[in-house]
């Protein structure tokens, strides 16, 4: 066998061998050096309804959002004329359907009037209120929570 053959045989081989991909980059509006945590409070039932997108970051486009509960762990969750279906994964946590990354409540107040989700990763955050306006103290007290768990204020769009 001459060696040019034998060279050859071997960088064919070596194109089979799986190299790994770095994940394409994304935006993050969180520090991930500080810690995060859902809520224990979160109760599917009194999440229910509607809610109006009070605050929410450059990437995402969500003006409302619906959740109907189908039983005790999963519901649908629809937005801009799209559903998905979720499943409660965990103390104040969910995932959707097709969606990678676990979604987590992390605040909601007594009443159930205004809650703040996220994700560990960052790149998704949302303050939701049952109405569209009013509620000064409860949307302050969500961007609290939302700063509290690393998330950059500074890029949150607020909608009135």
């Amino acid at each position: 066998m001459r060696p040019g053959w034998l060279l050859a045989a071997s960088l064919a081989l070596a194109g089979c061998v799986p190299v790994s991909v770095p994940e394409a980059a994304f935006e993050s509006y969180r520090d991930s050096a500080v810690m995060i945590a859902s809520t224990l409070r979160f109760d599917l039932a009194r999440f229910e309804g509607d809610w109006a997108v009070r605050g929410a970051y450059p990437n995402d486009h969500l003006q409302r959002v619906t959740i109907k509960a189908r039983g005790a762990r999963r519901f649908v969750w629809r937005s801009e004329g799209r559903a998905a279906q979720g499943e409660v994964t965990g103390p104040g946590r969910f995932r959707l359907a097709g969606q990678a990354a676990d979604y987590w409540v992390l605040w909601v107040d007594e009443d159930f009037r205004t809650a703040v989700i996220g994700t560990p990763d960052g790149r998704f955050g949302l303050i939701l209120d049952r109405k569209a306006g009013g509620g000064a103290d409860r949307i302050q007290a969500a961007r609290e929570m939302l700063e509290f768990n690393g998330y950059d204020l500074g890029q949150m769009v607020m909608r009135p």
